[in-house]
């Protein structure tokens, strides 16, 4: 049995094509064209039918599609209804794709409702059936499972990690036209926007990056945080702290047994995890403050595999 998997993110696509153990048989990353959602979603279809052609593949031989889609998603109907980054909205994928493609089974999903349900199916849902997951990146998403189920809420927004609110005294703007979200204060957005700051005022700061020989960035501040600068240690550490603070609500509120975090700033959660334990100590409830936080099982692809797993 073949699936096909379209993880259609803010800025980078991946279209592929797998089997039902999750083994990925033809992949191909590109840029999202955000300045028509139709037309990219045609340039994925054209991706996929080539995977088909060179595979032998008719398009009757594939049970379903998984598509991933950055934005809140009407499930049932397969419609976008709202990407604030790529400024997409009531966009009727399920329909266009099933009528491009001529394969009926056209399912779509939240991208990190999807994530969610890959690592419950490929990752660390193997051994955890009650967990959040967080994807950590431009902003931050979120998705709920229980009892080895996703969570979708009345309305199908449950899990929106990102708009807790985790600061009032100097509270950010959201993209969401509110202060204080999760969002504003925990994301790689805020990681950059500190960093920004510090170096504009701490020329020592300024100066480590001229001597790492790269601008200042998340990347090239979590070098400088491991190779012991302060600075950058304690830029980290407040990031952490907001993001414990939104942990701390989501597991008060749900007991889960592990949060699983996703997403590019995931790879210096060892950073973080200082901030997110001290928030944690604070603000958590006392038989759940050891909640075990960990990154995803599946890495980089994790929206990928996610998009798989819808299909099956």
């Amino acid at each position: 049995m073949f699936v096909g998997a379209f993880d259609i993110g803010g800025t980078k696509t991946i279209v592929a094509l797998a089997d039902e153990t999750g083994k990925v048989y033809e992949k191909l990353q590109f840029p999202t064209d955000t300045s028509d959602c139709l037309k990219h979603l045609d340039q994925c279809c054209e991706i996929f039918q080539g995977f088909l052609e060179n595979r032998g593949i008719a398009p009757g031989e594939i049970s379903g599609i998984g598509v991933n889609l950055p934005g809140l998603v009407d499930c049932e109907k397969g419609i976008l209804i709202r990407a604030v980054y790529a400024g997409w909205n009531n966009i009727p994928v399920k329909e266009h794709l099933s009528r491009k493609l001529q394969i009926d089974r056209i399912v779509c999903e939240n991208d990190v409702n999807s994530c969610a349900i890959g690592e419950l199916k490929f990752g660390l849902g193997k051994q955890f059936r009650s967990f959040g997951w967080m994807t950590v990146s431009t902003g931050v998403g979120g998705a709920v499972v229980c009892d080895g189920k996703l969570l979708r809420g009345a309305h199908g927004y449950a899990g929106e990690f990102g708009h807790i609110k985790v600061e009032y005294v100097s509270p950010q703007l959201c993209p969401c036209g509110e202060y204080g979200c999760l969002e504003a204060h925990g994301s790689g957005t805020a990681l950059n926007r500190l960093i920004k700051e510090q170096v504009q005022k701490d020329l020592a700061f300024d100066a480590a990056f001229e001597a790492l020989q790269e601008s200042p960035s998340g990347v090239s501040c979590a070098k400088l945080a491991k190779s012991g600068n302060e600075t950058a240690q304690a830029i980290f550490c407040q990031v952490g702290e907001y993001l414990g603070r939104g942990i701390a609500c989501y597991t008060n509120i749900l007991d889960p047994d592990a949060v699983i975090i996703g997403g590019g700033v995931s790879a210096s959660l060892d950073l973080l995890m200082p901030g997110i334990r001290k928030s944690l100590e604070q603000y958590t409830f006392a038989q759940m403050k050891d909640v075990k936080i960990l990154p995803t099982a599946l890495g980089y692809e994790a929206a990928l595999m996610g998009a798989i797993a819808i299909a099956l």
